[in-house]
């Protein structure tokens, strides 16, 4: 008798499984790329945005060091606005600061803040930074306190062809925010950028330096 019950249960259970997980992966499409990750990316800056001028002398105090580069030019001030989802003039005035040897540079914008975006699908996550990226989910940067108006909202990855992930993109049908455009900057000179919005909120950009 139990022997039945327990079959019948199974039988109502297992389909009920498939179906959770089939709703799952329907609002997780990055689960689905099998061929994945679609590029490789190495974290090079996080990109920080806060709503006060603190945050730059807690990062010095922190043992970032700041980056003195020449103006940027207006051309690509123009590009890294709409590829960062900034205002121009924000985008202007960023103040950068490097990292300790193997960690990422931090670059700092001042703007009110936006609203923060809605709690992400860990899972859901995970797969993007995993199967796109190629890379696990990225952590706060190391020895910069967290504050409620400090929020990282870019994360920086060199890539090896960009035209090559601009491709994958389109074959797996992910959007991307901005499609690749070469600019010249003072922090990385010669570039191809484009940009993808996380599950999470945040901005991805990529970039194919000439130098890296």
């Amino acid at each position: 008798m139990q022997h039945t019950l327990f079959s019948r249960a199974r039988r109502v259970f297992l389909p009920a499984i498939a179906l959770l997980a089939g709703c799952s992966n329907a609002n997780n499409p990055y689960a689905k790329i099998e061929d994945g990750p679609l590029t490789r990316g190495i974290l090079h800056t996080v990109t920080l945005v806060t709503d006060g001028p603190a945050l730059a002398g807690q990062i010095q105090q922190s043992g970032y060091a700041p980056l003195a580069l020449a103006p940027n030019y207006q051309a690509a001030i123009r590009v890294e606005s709409v590829v960062w989802s900034v205002p121009e003039d924000v985008a202007a005035k960023v103040a950068m600061f490097k990292g300790a040897a193997g960690a990422p540079d931090l670059r700092v914008l001042v703007m009110p803040l936006p609203a923060a975006p809605a709690a992400a699908d860990a899972a859901t996550v995970r797969d993007f930074y995993r199967n796109v990226i190629g890379v696990d989910v990225p952590a706060w940067p190391a020895n910069v306190a967290r504050a409620d108006n400090v929020r990282v909202h870019a994360w920086t990855y060199l890539v090896p062809d960009i035209l090559d992930v601009k491709r994958k993109l389109r074959a797996h049908a992910i959007a991307a925010l901005t499609e690749p455009v070469g600019i010249t900057s003072t922090y990385l000179g010669s570039e191809s950028v484009m940009s993808l919005r996380a599950p999470d909120g945040a901005v991805i950009e990529l970039v194919q330096a000439a130098a890296q």
